[in-house]
């Protein structure tokens, strides 16, 4: 058993090393197919299945998908698509061990061993390496189930088990759900099909199961994301285990047709439970295609957007038409971005100067400004792609200074909650200190988003000029605590690098603020002229 057990661990670890080195090696043209492959659920399909079996991490590309979903850049659709094509691209590896290749396991581990020590060859040894320890682990397995065979235990578990399909398909879900790998469960199965411990039938439940199972982990991991994250991961959940259903109805004849299909390759119970496990993720990645759509407007009901998504509201397709009329409502979504920003720093500010706030308001408001810069952005290069001109980029350099001063927020509050996490407090000169300097970059910001607004060359200008008077005064603010310092005031010594780190921050979001300011300048121009 302890065998077994072992020969586990080795599968699981090869699987590992075997996807951490193939990503390395096909990173980089990976990642260009998969950009290429949000345009269409079709291209998907094939970009999800090549680069599954290239790199056996269908996990992380589902993740990969998903997040692209969440940027915008992929539909609900091509990202299902493509974490369902991955999974069926990464069983690769499970017919690779089902082949008479696994006899060489050990000279496999030991010829990727000495290619890993060479600097140059490292990357391409540790996949050979894990290669080896995949089939390794699969052989340890099926020669420490072989004794267990024999026994009268084993045997009475066996009889239960194939005696109730739910109860196998539940044991390959839960070990999937455990592992995070539907190849690592398929691979157990195989070993139990190969010693005899399990017939043909039950291993393929089990891996059916496993199948299912592994899309857990994408629900886990999006269990606190957006909305959209969510819909994905739950539909890929959802399908695979209702795809598996006419699998465990039709379970004989499936059996058969995989048994007779390894047969014909020549090969034995175990090809037969690989190839039943690759024709199970293919077709789930396959029959979905058709049914994008309204499984899309399923999950927007199962899943609404929540009260803290937000949408563009101004932008629209008609509209880039006109180049005059996009650009005006780009505007009018650029300031939707800076009103956010706006109460942003305005609560920031609150909690500078009492201590506490609603910190959670700003990083729900952040994602909001993270959502709208991201969809302007996107529309902007449409615009300008019809209407080629200087209105779009500057448009979108203002957007982009948005979205950065927004993180720079978000920068002031992880400090100051670091100190709490310590224990420590700023002192009360300090904290007085950096809450006035906050409100004086707050007016600022007003200022320059007002200008952008109204085109207000006036109120740009002004932003600017006054530039140097609060560089002035965070010079001052450094000279005050420097004397408390040399006073040797015992909050002020424990704050001190929390407290110059807030001021730096605030000089750079006042730089932004002055960048905006130059933009509202420069963008009066060309919307005039256009």
């Amino acid at each position: 058993m302890l065998e077994a057990l072992g020969g586990l661990a080795l599968l699981v670890k090869g699987l590992s090393f075997l996807s951490q080195a193939l990503a390395v090696v096909v990173g980089g043209p990976a990642r260009r197919v998969l950009t290429w492959a949000t345009a269409r659920s079709r291209r998907a399909w094939l970009a999800g299945t090549l680069v599954g079996a290239l790199t056996l991490n269908s996990t992380a590309l589902s993740l990969t998908a998903i997040g692209l979903a969440e940027s915008g850049i992929a539909s609900f659709g091509s990202a299902l698509v493509l974490g369902l094509a991955a999974k069926g691209g990464a069983t690769v590896a499970l017919l690779l061990a089902a082949t008479p290749i696994s006899a060489m396991a050990l000279p496999i581990v030991g010829v990727g061993f000495l290619v890993s020590l060479y600097k140059r060859t490292q990357v391409w040894g540790e996949a050979v390496l894990g290669l080896g320890m995949l089939l390794l682990g699969i052989s340890l397995m099926v020669q420490g189930l072989l004794p267990l065979t024999e026994s009268e235990l084993f045997g009475l578990i066996r009889e239960n088990l194939e005696s109730s399909p739910l109860g196998l398909w539940l044991l390959g879900f839960a070990l999937a759900s455990l592992l995070g790998s539907a190849n690592a469960v398929a691979a157990l199965a195989l070993a139990l099909a190969a010693s005899s411990a399990l017939s043909l039938s039950a291993a393929l439940l089990l891996t059916l199961g496993g199948g299912a199972g592994s899309g857990m982990i994408l629900l886990l991991t999006t269990w606190n994301s957006t909305p959209t994250a969510r819909r994905i991961a739950t539909a890929h959940l959802g399908w695979k285990i209702l795809l598996s259903i006419p699998f465990v109805l039709f379970l004989p004849a499936f059996a058969r047709f995989s048994s007779e299909l390894a047969q014909q390759v020549g090969l034995g119970p175990s090809a037969a439970v690989a190839q039943g496990h690759l024709l199970y993720h293919v077709l789930a990645s396959l029959l979905v295609l058709p049914l994008v759509r309204p499984l899309e407007r399923f999950m927007r009901r199962v899943i609404p957007d929540t009260e803290y998504h937000i949408s563009p509201k101004y932008i629209s397709e008609e509209a880039l038409k006109s180049r005059e009329l996009a650009s005006s409502l780009a505007l009018r979504e650029v300031g939707r971005i800076g009103d956010q920003l706006s109460e942003m720093l305005t609560e920031t500010v609150k909690i500078l100067a009492r201590g506490n706030g609603d910190a959670a308001d700003v990083a729900r408001r952040e994602e909001k400004v993270d959502q709208l810069a991201r969809a302007i952005v996107l529309y902007l290069s449409d615009l300008s792609a019809r209407h080629p001109g200087d209105s779009p980029l500057m448009l979108m350099m203002a957007a982009s200074e948005i979205e950065h001063m927004g993180d720079q927020v978000r920068r002031m509050l992880r400090k100051q909650d670091k100190l709490y996490a310590q224990n420590l407090e700023f002192s009360e000169e300090g904290r007085t200190e950096l809450a006035d300097a906050a409100g004086k970059v707050l007016e600022r910001l007003r200022l320059s988003l007002a200008a952008l607004a109204t085109r207000n060359e006036a109120l740009a200008a002004q932003v600017i000029a006054e530039r140097m008077h609060l560089e002035s005064l965070l010079l001052e603010l450094r000279r005050s605590h420097l004397r408390r310092l040399e006073k040797g005031r015992i909050e002020s010594r424990a704050t001190t690098l929390a407290h110059l780190d807030l001021l730096i921050v605030l000089d750079e979001l006042d730089q932004s603020i002055t960048r905006l300011a130059s933009l509202s300048l420069d963008l009066h121009r060309p919307l005039a002229s256009a």
